[in-house]
């Protein structure tokens, strides 16, 4: 395919970063959507905050369906573009894009029908509140199709060592969204603002746009196949492969739901506080997510092309720059966590509330991002079963350690079951793919290889 990259050949590092630094950018840029949101919502007050957090939780629920889809369809994309099979990389990127429709169809409709008795469990204890929260949920479910195809877009094209492609296009949407949210939340001239159901529509109006942007900027890489036919072997490789990550994904924002649901106890301001919380924390989560991402694609890559020296390699220095980004990250939280909190919220019992938070959190940034980064390199060599083992086993710890520390420490209880389950999760998992690299070697690899092309047939 014109414009693809191949990952199994050249330096390592270099390769690394060219592929990873564009990926980081696109990640912020899609992620700055939501903190955009948050800075100028904040300014309406901790209960449109709390309303957005609120209703953000089945928008998360949505895109951890859709990891069913784009995981699967990256990693097999990758293997394919390492081993040189190109007609089955169009084909597995058109299977991709008609199970994307008939998803987002069937999300959408459940979300629509059930959206009140879904707001109604968090007992936020004000209909105004509540109204908001569903407002914002409808329009953001009308946009679930076009969230859905900017995300496959994106792993797509990064899995074939394209990544520059989805930094632009998602740096204009960033654009827009960040020129209509003020104009549509607080109005110009004689035009009222929407409020809440503003920022909802400027993100909405952005993704459409990037929709379009990217079917335009890839139409000269010929990544479709001409034939648009069901391929029902090759949808449930990808469903398959993909269905351990949607499970840790899906269980992750649930425990976070329930744990939102002991934090309703202090009030609407602790609810903005974590909403906001997250948000801020999203910036680490992203930016890794983009050595994530160039990790899956470069080690998958190399899978196909039967490169474990590579792989050993390229894993080992990804941790290395994944070690020193962390340590940034948790020093920064620790020692300024108030100036950072108060770009979103500025009453001073929601500044405390955040500075306790960031500072907690801080404590396992470094472990944190080593998760996030050996997710990628398992999902490289296809076994995407692993980090969903232990990521929802410790991830559930958060409820008991939750209701039993928040009864000697309170909120900051809360806080510091978070902590603890990150730095237990990024430990383990790091342990586990080092162990594996161990036990690899040629004869191996192989062998797998081949049981993989097997199964395939």
């Amino acid at each position: 395919m014109n414009g693809t990259y191949n990952l199994t050949k050249g330096p390592i590092t270099p390769t690394l970063m060219k592929l990873t630094l564009p990926i980081i950018a696109t990640n912020f840029i899609s992620t700055t959507y939501g903190l955009v949101d948050m800075i100028w919502v904040g300014k309406l007050g901790s209960g449109p905050v709390a309303a957005v957090g609120t209703a953000s939780f089945f928008v998360n629920i949505g895109a951890a369906l859709f990891t069913i889809i784009s995981i699967g369809t990256g990693v097999k994309v990758a293997h394919s573009m390492g081993a040189g099979k190109e007609e089955k990389a169009k084909e597995l990127i058109n299977n991709g894009f008609l199970m994307s429709v008939l998803l987002a169809i069937l999300y959408m409709i459940f979300i629509l029908l059930a959206k009140n008795l879904l707001i109604g469990y968090f007992e936020l204890g004000s209909k105004e509140i509540e109204q908001m929260a569903i407002q914002f949920l409808v329009i953001s479910m009308i946009g679930t199709i076009f969230t859905f195809f900017n995300t496959l877009f994106s792993i797509v094209l990064n899995s074939m060592g394209s990544s520059g492609k989805p930094f632009r296009v998602y740096t204009v949407g960033f654009l827009i969204n960040m020129i209509l949210d003020p104009l549509l939340i607080f109005g110009v001239g004689d035009l009222n603002g929407l409020g809440v159901l503003g920022a909802a529509l400027a993100t909405l109006t952005a993704n459409i746009i990037v929709t379009v942007l990217f079917f335009m900027h890839t139409r000269n890489l010929h990544m479709f196949s001409k034939q648009i036919t069901f391929k029902i072997s090759q949808m449930k490789e990808v469903l398959w492969m993909g269905l351990p990550i949607t499970v840790q994904r899906i269980t992750f924002t649930v425990i976070s739901i329930i744990v939102a649901k002991i934090i309703v106890q202090w009030g609407p301001d602790a609810i903005a506080v974590q909403r906001v919380g997250v948000q801020i924390e999203s910036i680490s989560y992203m930016t890794i997510g983009g050595l994530q991402g160039a990790v899956a694609a470069f080690i998958g890559q190399n899978y196909g092309a039967k490169r474990p020296d590579r792989i050993k390699t390229g894993y080992l220095k990804a941790l290395l720059i994944t070690s020193i980004f962390g340590v940034m990250i948790s020093i920064l939280f620790i020692l300024v966590p108030q100036q950072i909190f108060s770009f979103f919220l500025s009453d001073k019992a929601s500044l405390q509330l955040g500075a306790d938070y960031m500072r907690i959190i801080g404590f396992s940034q470094l472990f944190m991002c080593l998760e996030l980064m050996t997710v990628g390199a398992f999902n490289g060599i296809g076994k995407t079963h692993i980090p969903p083992i232990f990521s929802i086993i410790f991830t559930a710890l958060r409820i008991p350690l939750a209701l039993m520390l928040s009864g000697t420490f309170e909120l900051n209880g809360v806080w510091m079951s978070i902590a603890l389950s990150s730095v237990i999760k990024g430990i383990v998992l790091v342990c586990w793919f080092m162990w594996y690299l161990r036990k690899m070697n040629q004869s191996v690899f192989e062998n797998r290889l081949k049981m993989d092309e097997g199964r395939s047939i």
